[in-house]
C-alpha cells in the first residue's frame, strides 16, 4: 500500500508540474460496469461495477492519466462464487487520433480491499490495461479496456485476473 501511495503521489506532482507546459489538464469521475474472470481455473466470469476518479494531462497527441477506481471483480468456479473487490490505480498512456478518439495503454496496480471465498487471495495484483476511448464533446467520454493480469491472484494457485471495461466518465475541466 506504501508503494502505491508514492506511485499515486509521484505521478499527481507529475501532472501538476507539467500544467504550464502541458495544452489541458483533465480531472473527473467515471463510472461502469467490468466483465471479470480468473485465466488458469477455467472459471466462469462475472459481471460488476467499476467507477472513481481520474486526473490526466495532454500534450497534444499524446496524454497520461492516472485513476483511483474501486472494481468489484471475480468469477465462479464450480459453483463457488469468486467474489473479490479492489482498489486499481491505473497510469494510462493516451495517444489522441481523429479529434475525438485514444488508444489507451499502460500499466495498473491493484489492491485487495476484500474477498467473499474459500481461497486466499494475493493482497497486491500488476497487470496490464489496453483500450480504446472515444470523447464525445468536452466533458463527456466513453472508455473500454481489457485488463489482463501479471501476478496470480491466489496464494499457492496460478490464475491472474482479466476483466473487460465499459465506464462513461465526466470531466469537470
Amino acid at each position: 500500500m506504501k508503494h502505491l501511495f508514492k506511485l499515486f503521489s509521484l505521478v499527481g506532482l507529475f501532472i501538476i508540474s507539467q500544467q504550464s507546459m502541458s495544452q489541458s489538464l483533465d480531472l473527473g469521475v467515471k463510472a461502469g460496469i467490468n466483465y471479470a474472470s480468473v485465466s488458469d481455473i477455467n472459471s466462469d466470469g462475472k459481471v460488476g461495477f467499476t467507477g472513481g476518479a481520474f486526473a490526466g494531462v495532454r500534450f497534444n497527441t499524446l496524454g497520461l492519466q492516472v485513476e483511483a477506481l474501486f472494481s468489484q471483480q471475480g468469477g465462479e468456479l464450480d459453483e463457488i462464487d469468486i467474489d473479490t473487490n479492489y482498489l486499481l490505480v491505473p497510469v494510462i498512456a493516451k495517444i489522441h487520433f481523429l479529434r475525438v478518439l485514444n488508444i489507451q495503454f499502460g500499466p495498473q496496480f491493484s489492491y485487495l480491499l476484500n474477498e467473499d471465498h474459500p481461497f486466499e487471495s494475493e493482497q497486491l495484483d500488476i497487470s496490464g490495461a489496453a483500450g480504446l476511448g472515444v470523447n464525445l464533446g468536452s466533458s463527456l467520454r466513453i472508455d473500454a479496456r481489457y485488463n489482463f493480469g501479471f501476478t496470480d491472484a491466489f496464494k499457492g494457485a496460478s490464475g491472474k485476473n482479466r476483466f473487460i471495461s465499459l465506464a462513461l466518465g465526466l470531466s469537470f475541466l
